[in-house]
């Protein structure tokens, strides 16, 4: 099992992974990202393997998936061995069906590195190695990190990275900033193409990439891509060629998305995050603001259907059109007056 990303590497095609995001990448978001491009692997949302331990409703909550997520990856983060080691045992149940775990090591957030957790583990060396190698002692699971190029340009990343593969990490995510740059400036490749050169596990370089096209420009000697907040409303970024759906395959995509947050979540969580998907898939489509009130305040899957069919009733004529290349960009003037 711990050598399963020798064999991808083997098989020569460039895999394509949906980047972990707090309080996106939910079960319903991987169903949704799954429905268009099936050979995509998850990674999920990062969990506290304090919280793992300590609360078995979060395991049992967070940890089970559909088949159609398979094969799902899950990230963790804290800051002591000893803890992500009890996590990893109960990640490895074999009733959750994990593929394999993740360490986050490089999330910039304050409330994060305050507490020595995530991308702080870059200038924490020691007790990232730890981690790596009391996870690898505690389950038969393959173990991989995403980090960063370093903190604050103070640490060596070929070095951190070939200590964490003597660690025994099978894979590595690099972000292409620094922890200090959070997410600003723009990512720089460089030392990532750089770093591969020196080790013999794969690397996958992460953060603006815009869809598939441009990561198989951005990849170069790098094993493969990782793409993340340009997937907001759009799966189709996985998919080569840049495609673009039509209005009658946006609205469809997003009453899936819809319908899997209802199945998943209970009612007042799913009202608050169905609203934060709906104008995303919608946000090239000229008449999104004359429904943007709807979408942003719907309550219930019976009223975004209700919304749904709405836009497929006005728009009937024109649901083969794809707002992402403007063909329906001749709609603005009547949309806009509407409006007024």
């Amino acid at each position: 099992m711990k050598d399963f990303w020798k064999k991808q590497i083997e098989k020569k095609w460039k895999l394509v992974f949906l980047a972990p995001m707090d309080w996106y990448w939910d079960s319903a978001y991987r169903q949704a990202m799954k429905r268009i491009s099936p050979d995509i692997i998850c990674v999920s949302e990062f969990y506290s393997a304090d919280w793992l331990v300590h609360s078995k409703l979060l395991a049992d909550s967070v940890l089970p998936h559909t088949e159609s997520e398979n094969p799902l990856i899950i990230q963790i983060f804290w800051k002591d061995p000893e803890m992500f080691a009890q996590a990893a045992k109960i990640i490895s149940n074999p009733k959750y069906n994990i593929a394999w775990i993740d360490i986050n090591m490089w999330c910039p957030a304050k409330k994060v590195v305050r507490s020595w957790h995530g991308s702080c583990l870059l200038i924490n060396e020691q007790t990232a190695f730890a981690i790596v190698k009391a996870m690898n002692e505690a389950t038969h699971l393959p173990i991989s990190v995403k980090t960063r190029l370093s903190f604050d340009w103070n640490q060596d990343l070929i070095n951190f990275v070939k200590w964490l593969e003597a660690a025994w990490a099978s894979l590595v995510t690099i972000h292409g900033r620094t922890a200090k740059q959070a997410y600003t400036w723009k990512a720089d490749f460089t030392n990532i193409y750089e770093l591969k050169k020196h080790v013999s596990i794969p690397v996958i370089c992460n953060w603006d990439i815009m869809n598939y096209d441009d990561g198989m420009k951005k990849v170069q000697n790098l094993d493969w891509i990782m793409i993340g907040r340009w997937s907001f409303g759009n799966p189709w970024c996985f998919l080569a060629g840049e495609y673009h759906p039509t209005l009658s395959e946006l609205l469809d995509q997003m009453e899936f998305h819809a319908l899997k947050l209802v199945e998943t979540k209970w009612e007042k969580k799913w009202n608050l995050e169905i609203r934060k998907h709906l104008v995303q898939y919608l946000k090239f489509f000229p008449g999104v603001k004359a429904y943007r009130k709807r979408l942003v305040t719907t309550d219930s899957f019976e009223n975004t259907q209700n919304i749904l069919n709405d836009v497929r009733e006005e728009y009937k004529q024109h649901l083969d059109k794809k707002p992402g290349l403007g063909e329906l960009d001749f709609l603005k003037d009547s949309v806009e007056k509407k409006e007024d």
